[in-house]
């Protein structure tokens, strides 16, 4: 069983490359009407506005240290140090909003938004606030989605339960955490790129063995 929704919204969720991963995302129901971007701005939680400007003053202190060259090897190291502090203070801040009574994992995420595993169905066009939560310190954010399908994953094994694969465009979201999350899944992407080549490279190993 599938349930589909708004076909322009549906092609606007194809504009960004998905990538299949498991991740942790909190999926909270959102009243509609959908508010504009300012009404959006004004409902992220303060967590998510201070990182989000932590990761830019890193990243900043990052490309002023890669362009001085003349640094000591103690200042360099000292800079070094900083940067690992601040993105672990970073990273456990986030964490800290992750709620397991709202949590859920993703099948796939990208720029357009996610697809989460579900045990029961939701309304098509339902709106969440929506924290993704990216792994390998890739950040986090906090987004308005909708509904745009869902589809039943019948059980293939007789303990197992009936599932839902549900698709949630992000309806509002700042540009700077689409970009963060379009990064994200390119890492993730190389990452599994890699590991499928050592693989290869082992079991060619093996085979001349």
């Amino acid at each position: 069983m599938q349930q589909s929704g708004n076909t322009e919204l549906a092609a606007e969720f194809a504009d960004y490359f998905q990538i299949e991963h498991q991740t942790t995302v909190n999926l909270v129901p959102f009243p509609a009407p959908l508010p504009d971007q300012d009404g959006f701005l004004r409902l992220i939680p303060d967590a998510f506005k201070m990182t989000s400007e932590l990761s830019l003053l890193n990243n900043s202190s990052i490309r002023t240290f890669n362009a001085v060259k003349d640094l000591s090897v103690d200042l360099a190291h000292y800079l070094q140090q900083q940067a690992r502090k601040l993105d672990a203070l970073t990273h456990y801040v986030l964490r800290s909003q992750d709620d397991p009574a709202c949590r859920f994992f993703t099948f796939s995420y990208g720029g357009s938004g996610v697809q989460v595993w579900m045990d029961n169905p939701v309304a098509l066009d339902q709106l969440y606030e929506v924290k993704l939560f990216l792994d390998n310190n890739d950040g986090a954010l906090f987004c308005l989605g909708q509904v745009l399908d869902v589809t039943e994953q019948p059980a293939t094994e007789p303990e197992q339960k009936t599932g839902y694969l549900v698709k949630i465009l992000f309806r509002r979201i700042r540009d700077e955490d689409r970009d963060m999350v379009v990064r994200a899944s390119l890492h993730e992407q190389s990452r599994q790129l890699k590991r499928k080549a050592e693989q290869r490279q082992l079991q060619a190993q093996q085979s001349q063995q």
